[in-house]
């Protein structure tokens, strides 16, 4: 989550004589963020506990931890409000638009193959066949990320899959998590109270992320109303 500025901060210099006699590596700053290499849970804790020296604390942020950075800030109220502004900020309803032009590769796939059954007539089968492979997969991704859909209300998470809708109150979703469902994809899943889970879909790892933030964000602030 480094934060880069044009202009470096004034407590840079001192941060970078201490990281660099205490064996820390820095990984990236920004104006009120220090993202240090952390490869570990004990070497977060014991990195944490050095900087506090100069006055910085932990920014928790899971994925930043999975893969081994950590982040610290000498401002922890402004940049977790930084933080939620920009989550709360993100357009969750739909999935982002490099998923939904997947399904136009399928159907241009079908177009093209079609002149092909009329000017290859020793080959028509081969190109039936692939033909209704294409139109099958437009079919199947078309409904699965046409057919995705998501509404924030204030009584209820709506969600719509393959074009059904299904409506879960806020107060039988105990969690939001996600899970590695391919090498650049992530499943997300709500964890019900009746302890039965819900999956929303499957997403490209970085909208997966925002998903499960901003609907994390939305069942803290129902849980504190």
């Amino acid at each position: 989550m480094a934060l880069f500025a044009r202009s470096k901060p004034d407590w840079l210099a001192e941060t970078r004589e201490f990281c660099r006699a205490s064996g820390i590596k820095i990984m990236g700053w920004g104006p009120n963020v220090l993202t240090v290499e952390a490869k570990s849970a004990d070497r977060a804790a014991e990195i944490a506990r050095q900087l506090a020296e100069l006055g910085f604390k932990p920014i928790p942020n899971e994925d930043d931890a999975y893969a081994g950075m950590l982040d610290l800030t000498r401002n922890p109220e402004g940049v977790q409000s930084q933080i939620a502004t920009r989550i709360a900020s993100r357009d969750v309803s739909r999935r982002p638009w490099s998923e939904r032009v997947q399904p136009l590769i399928w159907a241009l796939g079908c177009v093209l193959l079609v002149p092909g059954l009329e000017k290859y007539p020793e080959r028509y089968w081969i190109d039936f066949l692939l033909g209704l492979v294409a139109l099958f997969l437009l079919f199947w991704d078309g409904s699965r990320i046409w057919g995705w859909r998501l509404e924030i209300l204030p009584e209820a998470l709506r969600v719509r899959r393959r074009f059904r809708w299904t409506t879960i109150p806020w107060d039988q979703i105990r969690a939001v998590v996600s899970v590695t469902a391919g090498r650049t994809s992530e499943r997300v899943i709500l964890k019900l109270t009746s302890h039965a889970t819900e999956n929303l879909g499957t997403f490209l790892d970085s909208f997966a992320r925002i998903l499960r933030d901003r609907l994390r964000q939305e069942l803290s602030t129902h849980r504190s109303a």
